[in-house]
């Protein structure tokens, strides 16, 4: 039973960066005149079911359409198509109402027909989309209205369906389509239940056509479509349809895959269709032509509506975005935001956003994590440093130049934190001047009260930000903020360097949150949180002095030079990973390597502590369980400093070997190890004789009091 095609019409979607570019272009060069100017915009067959079909205009759609990709070029970006449009802007609202709308409307139409009847389209499938768009531009209060107008011909009667629903066309069916770049319009050929493509309609579309006529057969053609609905096709294939009608007139019935991609969540249909004749159309615009001149008198559709369904001009105000500095900083988020439109709907932008990072170091970690932090949206980040800018360390440290270090050393968390805001202006940079205290690195009695003074600003930092990285260039630097983040139940995460190797680690949090007592969400997860290693749990010696008597090789960073882009890189990686996650820091460790394995969050997995060996180009998602006796995380250090405060750290700073006493360890090394063998080799009669004279094969190892620095 047929029944009538319906499509569903393009929604415009104009950047805010086509609205600056236009009033740039207003105000320097188009000033008073109304001549028509020609624009270029996209669209992308459909990456979601939830997406109206856009037509997409952007800064660069004034640009020339060329395939030359330098300069001032309209490039298409990946999986998009060109429309061609027209901008007629107006210099007052009066002019933009009185428009002669529909005779623009038309004469868009017409230049559609034209292109048919005269080959064009043959050599250019583009050439059957095309727009108007009719605006005012109020530049100084940032004010716009604007029309669409997207024509699409209607032939003489209405196009039937001979199938009552469109098939649905799996993906694997589609498979040869993987690899290949898709021409907006193409046929195709069917073997069984899988499809081929034979290549555009300009290369072989006549050839094709032709062949499928004479031997009598239904012609096999698609389109990339923008439409997502499972039964109606996008606006594209309107004046396609018409195309194919007008140059081939004896052509009845066709099937058409509306192609819409590979992917598993992607309805790609199949259409079989009934075209009607347009030998009367033909004719009547035949005789027209003598009159005027053979241009298109027939009936097009494609003003684009209100949310009320009205044909009427729509308004926006960018008053408060059309500044320089608010543009910055919504296009700063627009990346974001297509990564949450079209890959991740579940992307918390905002939470991102509102997280506030402590970065405790500012040399070639601390910049590298800074410069990724702001990619993912972060806009609150606080630096940490003692040092100053070397004339070594622009070449490596991503946010200084050759002007910090001269003639003036700039410190470095002051100029790392300039540097963020000289290259985005509305993010919350903050430094900070000061050295970490650290155990070994004993004080004379007079710095006390400076020192309680540095402890003090240390800890409120840690209190006042949501992640604290570790990013110092000494294993002792990075024990207090370790034991003061545990008592804060802070998310530490630590990043560190060898020459070929990097380690990046997130700390354990100890008490349950929030999320973890709600029932509803934690008997979804079927687990509870769980509480990880820090730095560290592995060692059982206290941090100490490791700064004095060092060799220059020793004092100066010396890694393979791309080692620290990886590890920062992963660094905030694991910190969105982790804001994902329900359970946030609290979130079990994970070692999963199979990427067709399912994460914990939309991201992936979430690991523990990551290891990476550039020597081999590997990497380790590894885990640990916090140790009871560790010398930074422990109950027993961090109960010591909430019972005796700020003395405690010094003590600590004089003498690190107070941590191994305080922790156990010292008594473990200490005490008495017991070590039972339970041996059975009944085989070697040799050994049967001689475990009669062991005691049943205990052994008892007593009074070792030796000192183990690898216990």
């Amino acid at each position: 039973m047929a029944n009538t095609l319906q499509f569903k019409e393009f929604s415009s979607f104009v950047n805010i960066s086509f609205w600056h570019e236009l009033s740039n272009k207003k105000l320097d060069e188009l000033k008073l005149s109304e001549e028509p100017i020609q624009l270029n915009a996209h669209y992308t067959y459909s990456p979601s079911q939830q997406l109206d079909p856009f037509l997409c205009l952007e800064f660069n759609a004034f640009f020339n359409n060329t395939t030359n990709t330098t300069g001032n070029t309209y490039v298409l970006p990946p999986r998009s198509y060109l429309s061609h449009g027209t901008l007629f802007n107006y210099n007052t609202v009066d002019d933009f109402k009185q428009s002669p709308k529909l005779k623009l409307f038309d004469e868009a139409s017409k230049r559609i027909w034209n292109d048919i009847k005269n080959g064009n389209v043959d050599k250019d499938t583009s050439l059957l989309n095309r727009f108007i768009l009719l605006t005012y531009a109020d530049i100084k209060n940032h004010q716009f209205y604007y029309m669409f107008g997207i024509p699409a011909l209607l032939p003489s009667q209405p196009i039937q369906q001979f199938n009552e629903q469109p098939e649905l066309i799996t993906i694997e069916g589609l498979k040869s389509f993987s690899n290949q770049i898709v021409p907006q319009y193409f046929c195709l050929k069917q073997l069984d239940s899988t499809f081929e493509l034979i290549g555009s309609i300009e290369e072989k579309g006549n050839q094709y056509l032709n062949e499928c006529l004479k031997n009598d057969s239904i012609p096999l053609v698609g389109f990339c479509d923008p439409c997502s609905l499972p039964s109606n096709p996008g606006w594209p294939l309107r004046n396609f349809l018409i195309y194919l009608s007008v140059k081939y007139p004896t052509l009845k019935k066709l099937k058409v895959l509306c192609y819409r991609g590979n992917n598993s969540g992607n309805h790609n249909i199949l259409l079989s269709l009934e075209l009607p004749s347009m030998s009367e159309l033909i004719e009547e615009k035949q005789q027209q032509q003598q009159q005027q001149d053979g241009q298109w008198n027939g009936k097009s559709v494609g003003w684009e509506k209100d949310t009320n369904g009205k044909i009427a001009p729509r308004f926006i105000s960018l008053s408060s975005t059309m500044d320089p500095l608010k543009l910055a900083e919504q296009s700063v988020d627009l990346n974001l935001k297509l990564m949450r439109w079209r890959v991740m709907p579940s992307l918390e932008l905002e939470k991102i956003k509102n997280t506030s990072c402590l970065l405790l170091g500012s040399g070639t970690l601390g910049c590298n994590v800074a410069r990724s932090l702001m990619s993912w949206g972060v806009r609150n980040i606080t630096f940490v440093d003692s040092s100053k800018v070397s004339y070594s360390n622009p070449v490596r440290q991503s946010l200084f130049t050759f002007a910090d270090c001269s003639p003036k050393a700039k410190e470095k968390s002051v100029a790392a934190a300039d540097a963020l805001k000289k290259i985005f202006p509305a993010i919350n940079a903050n430094a900070q001047v000061f050295s970490i205290p650290m155990p070994g690195h004993s004080v004379p009695q007079s710095e006390y009260q400076s020192i309680r003074n540095t402890i003090e600003t240390l800890e409120n930092l840690i209190k006042q930000h949501d992640v604290i990285y570790l990013l110092t260039d000494s294993r002792e630097s990075r024990w207090l903020p370790t034991m003061l983040s545990r008592a804060h139940g802070k998310l530490c995460i630590n990043a560190a360097l060898g020459f070929d190797s990097y380690l990046v680690i997130r700390h354990g949090i100890k008490n349950q949150c929030q999320n973890e007592l709600d029932p509803s969400i934690s008997s979804k997860l079927d687990y509870q949180g769980s509480d990880l290693g820090c730095y560290f749990c592995n060692d059982v010696i206290a941090p100490t002095d490791t700064l004095k008597d060092r060799t220059l090789d020793q004092m100066c960073t010396v890694t393979r030079p791309g080692l620290s882009m990886m590890a920062s890189s992963i660094a905030v990686e694991l910190l969105i990973s982790t804001i994902h996650h329900p359970y946030g820091g609290r979130a079990k460790g994970e070692t999963e390597t199979d990427v067709y394995v399912q994460g914990s969050t939309p991201l992936g997995i979430i690991p523990h502590q990551l290891r990476g060996f550039i020597s081999h180009y590997q990497t380790l998602p590894l885990f640990s369980n916090p140790y009871k006796h560790c010398t930074a995380c422990s109950d027993y250090i961090v109960n010591e400093y909430i019972s005796k405060g700020y003395d405690f750290i010094i003590d600590v700073m004089n003498d690190s070997s107070i941590l191994t006493k305080v922790c156990g360890i010292d008594d473990l090394k200490n005490s008495e190890v017991n070590i039972d063998w339970d041996i059975n080799i009944s085989d070697d009669e040799d050994y049967d004789e001689e475990e009669k004279d062991n005691d049943k094969h205990n052994v008892d190892i007593k009074n070792n009091k030796e000192k183990n620095d690898d216990f």
